[in-house]
């Protein structure tokens, strides 16, 4: 299936014939990628006025909970790559290389971030039990799509327990939650596996 001259990854259409991304009991969470439907895809065009981010440049696929919006970036139609474009501004950030590498570092993304419940946590975190279920649902749905090397790290993330991290990065307070593994251990998986010569850049993608 084609828009714009792109055609979608199998991965996604194959999400979209099993019911993972449309409301009800085959919906596959995944954190702050909650997706649109191939219908909301197709339509979006006609829908634009509803829409912050209208580009023939992106083609939409999930949104944050804050509002910024995934898609694929279509400007070299061969090689789309995926983006996080912020609701607020026409700058977008380059994500992955591609649909599968962008959920194998979103996953990565999730188990050393601070999402998960601690005593006296917010309401909104998750209990250790709970991530490991979402974990092993990604791994076993997406895993077929996925490198082999990829599925093996998140089969020993798996086997991980919460350990307390301090991050000191962004600023001179310490934030102390815990995670499966660190920012940093993070960082040298997405180096050894997706790294790619646009990654983390910054693209306008409001392109007419």
């Amino acid at each position: 299936m084609k828009i714009n001259k792109f055609e979608f990854p199998k991965l996604f259409l194959d999400m979209h014939n099993l019911g993972w991304t449309k409301p009800g009991l085959d919906y596959v969470w995944f954190n702050d990628m909650e997706w649109y439907s191939l219908d909301e895809i197709l339509t979006w065009e006609k829908n634009k006025e509803k829409h912050i981010v209208n580009s023939p440049s992106i083609i939409p696929f999930a949104h944050t909970g804050g509002g910024d919006v995934w898609g694929w970036y279509i400007e070299d139609i061969g090689n789309p790559i995926v983006v996080l474009c912020y609701h607020d501004d026409t700058i977008g950030k380059v994500y992955a290389e591609n649909f599968e590498a962008a959920l194998f570092r979103h996953i990565l993304e999730f188990v050393s971030e601070s999402n998960f419940y601690t005593l006296g946590g917010e309401s909104y975190q998750i209990d250790c039990i709970s991530a490991k279920r979402y974990i092993s649902e990604w791994r076993n749905k997406f895993g077929q799509y996925f490198d082999p090397e990829w599925n093996k790290e998140i089969e020993k993330i798996l086997l991980l327990d919460l350990k307390d991290y301090k991050d000191t990065r962004l600023s001179k307070v310490n934030l102390e939650y815990e995670v499966f593994i660190t920012p940093e251990e993070t960082e040298t998986l997405i180096t050894k596996y997706i790294l790619f010569d646009k990654i983390d850049t910054e693209i306008i993608w409001d392109i007419e």
